[in-house]
């Protein structure tokens, strides 16, 4: 699996951090697109990466934008990542 970095992350306490990480070692051990599936919704069960992330599915990509802490309904202008399959 491919991770590219598409923009800056903010790092606006620790949690979001290791969130952040785990996000992307989750997508880096996937092999494809059903363990990638499988890995991320086994984190949205075991964190609350929800509360700081939104991520989606495109056909041959997952994204992932970043919640704005001052408002967790707004997203950042930039997504954060993206990973092709």
């Amino acid at each position: 699996m491919n991770v590219t970095i598409e923009h800056v992350f903010c790092p606006y306490c620790d949690e979001v951090t290791e969130l952040y990480f785990r996000l992307i070692n989750t997508i880096l051990f996937s092999s494809d697109e059903s363990e990638l599936r499988s890995g991320i919704e086994h984190l949205q069960k075991s964190a609350p990466i929800d509360k700081y992330f939104i991520c989606g599915y495109g056909s041959h990509h997952f994204w992932v934008h970043q919640r704005r802490p001052s408002d967790t309904s707004q997203i950042f202008r930039y997504r954060v990542m993206i990973a092709r399959f």
